[in-house]
Formats: C-alpha cells, structure tokens, sequence
C-alpha cells in the first residue's frame, strides 16, 4: 500500500471517529425535533460571587452528566403536545411565532411536556435541577454573567431590557445597550455560552425542578441536590426579555407558584441516559 493510499485510508478512518464523537455529544429527539448538547458534568461553585445574597450563598456542587436542550422549548414544539396552545401578545406585539420560546406555561404544564416526550420517545427528559441549570448557564465560568462581568456586553449575548425596550417603557433599568427586540426573540439569535447553549440568560425565564426553599443552599447534598421537599413555590432561572441588570445574573433566582403564568416565562429541558 503506498504511502498516499495509507493517508487516504487514515484521513477515513478518522473522519468516523470525529462523526461519531461528535454524535455522542449532540441528540436531536426524533418526535420534536429538538437538539440536545452533552454536558460533561463536574464540580463548580454555585451561588453569587459577590456574597450579596443570603438565599445565593457562594457553595461547592457537583452534578453528573446530562444533555441539556440547546434552546428553549418553542411555541412549535410545544404545540406537538398542547396544540392551539396560545402563547398570547403583550401590549400589542406578538410573543406567540413559532420559532419564539414557548411562553404562559406553567410548571406543571412543563413537567407534563416533559412525561409525554420521555413517553412518545423512549428517552428520560425533565426539567433541569437548579444546580444543572447553573452549572449549564455559567459554563465553566465565575462571573456575574456568563460573558464576563460588564453588564453593557449584554446585547451580545442576551435578549434583555435594553435601549429599545427603554423607548417604549420610560421607567425601566435596563442595560446600556441594544439588542434591537422589543419582546420576546426567535431561540438562538444571540451568541451561545461556553457550553453551546442559546438563551440561557435573557429572552424567557425558565422553570427548574426544585421547591424553592431560602435554606436549600446551606442544607441540600452536594452532590446532584435537588429541592424535592414541600414548599409552596418553585424556582424560576435566567431572566428575561424584560430584566435589567439585577435579572438575569446567573446565580439570580426567584421563587413562583407552580400555577403560575408569564409573559416571559417558558422552559427548557434535560434528557438523562
């Protein structure tokens, strides 16, 4: 075999391997046709760096690998489960296209989503555990944001209360700068975190799993904790098109009745193996 024909055969054979690693690290689900990123998982510190907050205390958290949706769940997608389901408008602008995140969901309409998909798929989704969600959005990093810690590099990354918004809506804090979206944003028109994940700040706020509990930092395992005690709430991540600064740093969370529904509220999921 000459030395030209062997590189060939090489080149080939390496081709595969890449094809098929990259395989594993991405899942597109056969029903919806939502992709899935690999997360590897790891120990980081989970909390808010600048130690303002008692209910965000600054602690070490390890999760376990899990693939977690690159975007948020769509109007389109969701449809597949709740069709005519009707995202609705505010204040005379649409939030309701298809490739926009799928909002004015409950809790409990998100966690029914994700036991008809596992049953209509085969595989296990559900919704992220805080420490997945925080884990997934910082990516390996340890600011305020998951780009850095200038809030005027927002626009880049993140569909927030911006300049725009701030024509419209006089009295809002908003970042200074312009993310050219009054409301709600197409999935996946801003820059992507470290992880490959768009939207996880800005754009739609996002139900995890876990009962919200104020202690829950200080008294959950560390490894995978999950609040799964009784509470009257649950907890929302990751602000939204309408937040300035303060909502949508990543270790920011907020506690909503499970009933609840928003404007600006939506989901993403997590699919185990």
């Amino acid at each position: 075999m000459t030395s030209k024909i062997m590189l060939v055969a090489f080149m080939l054979v390496l081709a595969v391997f890449i094809a098929t690693a990259n395989a594993d690290l991405q899942f597109v689900d056969a029903v919806t046709g939502t992709t899935f990123v690999f997360i590897k998982g790891g120990c980081f510190e989970m909390g808010d760096p600048s130690g303002e907050s008692s209910d965000r205390s600054l602690h070490k958290v390890c999760v376990s690998d899990f693939y977690m949706s690159k975007y948020d769940v769509t109007n389109e997608q969701f449809r597949q489960f709740q069709p005519g389901h009707n995202s609705g408008r505010f204040e005379g602008m649409t939030v309701d296209g298809n490739d926009q995140p799928v909002v004015n969901v409950t809790w409990y309409d998100a966690v029914a989503f994700a036991k008809w998909l596992s049953q209509r798929s085969g595989s296990n989704f559900r919704l992220p555990t805080e420490a997945e969600w925080e884990y997934a959005a910082r990516a390996g990093t340890k600011t305020t944001y998951f780009w850095g810690d200038n809030p005027d590099d927002a626009c880049k990354y993140a569909n927030v209360a911006d300049l725009t918004a701030k024509k419209r809506w006089k009295n809002w804090t908003v970042f200074n700068c312009d993310d050219k979206f009054v409301v709600s944003a197409p999935v996946g028109k801003f820059l992507p975190n470290g992880y490959g994940l768009y939207d996880m700040s800005g754009n739609v706020w996002q139900w995890v799993e876990d009962v919200y509990d104020k202690r829950a930092y200080t008294n959950l395992p560390k490894y995978n904790p999950v609040n799964e005690g009784s509470g009257e709430y649950r907890v929302e991540r990751g602000g939204g098109w309408s937040n300035g600064p303060l909502g949508v740093r990543v270790s920011h969370r907020v506690p909503l009745n499970p009933d609840f529904r928003h404007h600006a509220l939506g989901f993403r999921l997590v699919m185990t193996k």
